[in-house]
């Protein structure tokens, strides 16, 4: 395993290069299989096969954390799905079939904080429109399902006991419910979090020169967290364009200490809570 690195990979064969109990924390945010249209990912999965697949990476990161390894999980707390047809559209929660297929595996969850991008939360369909025939409630969070291997506490030698590098304001908001998160205005691909969400989750469960492992990089966005808190990374992505706009983004920060390079004309970003909206109009009703 090479560290500081991202593999240009799917992610299934990316964890077959990294070996056993040798990862401190995995960070991450996956596709959330709400029809974003990525280059090299198919992000409309029949709803079981996405869980299946799920499944299948949770399982290769219970082998390559420490056994006081840790995970941070970012998804949505619910999404709208089809299902025959408009009037049989069917809501679902992510964060409550990731926390089955995580506690099944093994794993502890410990914390569930929330945050949401306010400036995206755009709703797309109402329901029945100032009715209460069938109104449509929308819910824009997200969630962090943050969690261990075996041991929640770190122990470290006593000649070596691991530096911490959270500010007291940072460790006072990360151990609240709700995180207030500024968003990412300057997206580089087609589904971006911003270098805090990672960051967070980042200082407040490592100690500096800890691995981080993030299987679905982007645009390199963890790998510059780590970076700016002095940890070491490892990634797996499988698009070709979003490494090598990941590449860049990181020469660009080991020149200049600026964490996103200035944009170019590219498709429009896709925020998944955008995106959910496209399945949420299956619920739309008309006003009774």
């Amino acid at each position: 395993m090479i560290e500081n690195k991202i593999y240009n990979t799917d992610l299934i064969q990316g964890f077959k290069t990294i070996p056993d109990d040798s990862i401190d924390l995995l960070v991450t945010s996956p596709p959330y299989n709400c029809g974003i249209e990525y280059d090299s990912w198919d992000d409309s999965l029949p709803w079981q096969e996405y869980l299946a697949w799920c499944e299948q990476w949770m399982r290769e990161m219970m082998r390559v954390l420490k056994p006081d390894g840790r995970f941070a999980i970012n998804h949505l707390v619910e999404m709208g799905l089809p299902a025959n047809g408009k009037k049989n559209g069917i809501r679902v929660s992510p964060q409550v079939e990731l926390y089955k297929i995580l506690t099944r595996l093994g794993f502890t969850i410990v914390a569930q904080p929330m945050w949401t991008d306010l400036t995206r939360s755009t709703l797309t369909s109402w329901g029945s429109w100032m009715s209460a025939s069938a109104p449509y409630i929308y819910n824009p969070m997200e969630v962090i399902l943050i969690g261990y291997k075996s041991e929640w506490k770190k122990t470290r030698p006593k000649d070596n006991p691991g530096q911490n590098t959270i500010s007291k304001e940072d460790f006072m908001k990360g151990v609240g419910g709700v995180w207030n998160i500024q968003p990412e205005t300057k997206g580089l691909t087609m589904a971006n979090f911003p270098v805090a969400l990672p960051k967070m989750c980042i200082e407040l469960l490592t100690f500096k020169d800890d691995v981080v492992l993030d299987p679905f990089m982007g645009s390199g966005t963890t790998a510059i967290a780590c970076l700016e808190t002095d940890r070491r990374y490892v990634g797996f992505e499988i698009s070709e364009d979003y490494c090598k706009i990941a590449e860049e983004r990181i020469a660009y920060y080991t020149r200049s200490g600026n964490t996103t390079i200035p944009q170019k004309k590219t498709k429009k970003t896709q925020n998944p809570v955008e995106t959910v909206g496209k399945f949420d109009d299956l619920f739309d009703e008309s006003a009774g």
